[in-house]
């Protein structure tokens, strides 16, 4: 990547006009502007001259650390081109480009934010970049918009890219790998049929009428179940709506590559407010979900119950990754409605105000077909 021109000191106006902070970012090598990372390209590019630089595509992939070794975990500098800002709000903390200059928390809209020292902490070492421009997540926002077809029609209607205001935000998350074995016991059920005969009344006389009714033989099994796990994501911020968030998933992890400062520029990160030891734990619980649905597939058999398991975890590493989402909210009648858009693959979900007026309109068409086709249903039966 060619060599980009930085700037220290305190802030003060280039030559060119250009404002500069205290703290380093990425100034165009030809008119002295502000280079951010452009999702389109995915090169930087200058707002002023439009100016780009290639971004080095090394192709490698962001290291992993083991949980056992002595990397010591000393507070770590994200890049001397970000600085942070803590909401006394809601307590979220946020990394920000040197030139952005934030009087509002993204998260709660507080305006009582404080801005703190170059943010410290566990490094990311892999980043998902935008690949979803901010125009084209306004447009994939208002197609989401108008598939609610319960919400306002003014609302509906007005939205556009001036009243659109979406926030770019890297989400911090713990990816973790790990060999798993676990021994396991269980119930295992075989299903087979058995001839009964039940007295029934048929054309005025009784019989004896034989019926075939399944059983299930049960019998204990025990063995051991082992699966790899690669790249399992957990999110590790306590900010967003975890709800929320789980269904615009998954992101394609092949594209998750090392991290830079650059895909910052332009851009806003949460700093993990969920720490490893945590976020592990979390993994674990979840993991044994897929392990527990793994062992009865291994089971193989018509019914399995009672499984009991105990897990191993070997050649276990985590990385710090950031993932890409574009967010906001609005206000309809006094009450705040949030969405949000995945930055990577632009899907989308929120949630919208309801008009009064169709939903009484959708309650009345269920009643009038409800009604009608009793009324059918009587008419044939002749009831």
């Amino acid at each position: 990547m060619s060599e980009l021109n930085t700037g220290k000191s305190g802030s003060r106006i280039n030559e060119e006009g250009v404002p500069q902070t205290s703290a380093t970012s990425f100034k165009c090598p030809s008119c002295g502007g502000i280079m951010v990372f452009d999702p389109e390209s995915q090169n930087l590019k200058c707002e002023y001259c439009k100016h780009v630089i290639s971004m080095e595509d090394t192709r490698q992939h962001p290291t992993a650390y083991g949980f056992d070794n002595d990397r010591e975990l000393e507070p770590q500098v994200w890049g001397e081109k970000s600085h942070a800002v803590k909401c006394k709000n809601c307590g979220a903390e946020t990394v920000f480009d040197a030139f952005i200059v934030a009087d509002r928390c993204p998260f709660c809209g507080n305006s009582n934010i404080q801005e703190e020292v170059i943010t410290t902490g566990i490094m990311p070492e892999g980043i998902i970049p935008f690949k979803i421009k901010y125009e084209a997540a306004v447009g994939l926002y208002r197609k989401w918009l108008k598939g609610k077809w319960l919400a306002p029609s003014k609302l509906r209607k007005g939205v556009n890219s001036q009243n659109v205001q979406l926030t770019g935000m890297y989400v911090p998350c713990w990816s973790f790998d790990a060999d798993t074995s676990s021994f396991y016991t269980a119930m295992a059920g075989e299903h087979y049929w058995v001839t009964v005969y039940r007295t029934e009344v048929r054309d005025g006389k009784t019989e004896q009428v034989a019926h075939q009714e399944m059983r299930t033989r049960w019998y204990p099994v025990s063995g051991q179940y082992v699966e790899d796990f690669r790249n399992y994501v957990v999110d590790s911020s306590v900010h967003i709506d975890d709800a929320m968030y789980a269904r615009i998933l998954p992101y394609n992890m092949e594209e998750l590559t090392p991290y830079k400062p650059e895909y910052l520029s332009g851009f806003k990160a949460e700093r993990y407010s969920v720490d490893l030891k945590t976020g592990w734990e979390t993994a674990k619980e979840r993991l044994s979900g897929f392990i527990a649905r793994g062992i009865e597939a291994q089971i193989n058999a018509d019914e399995v119950r009672d499984i009991r398991f105990k897990t191993a975890y070997d050649n276990k590493k985590y990385k710090h990754i950031l993932l890409p989402l574009w967010f906001s909210s609005f206000k309809y009648k006094d009450k705040n409605y949030g969405y949000m858009i995945n930055g990577q693959t632009g899907r989308v979900d929120g949630k919208s105000p309801l008009s009064p007026w169709k939903v009484a309109f959708l309650t009345a068409g269920i009643i009038a077909l409800t009604v009608l086709g009793y009324y059918l249903i009587s008419m044939y039966t002749g009831r």
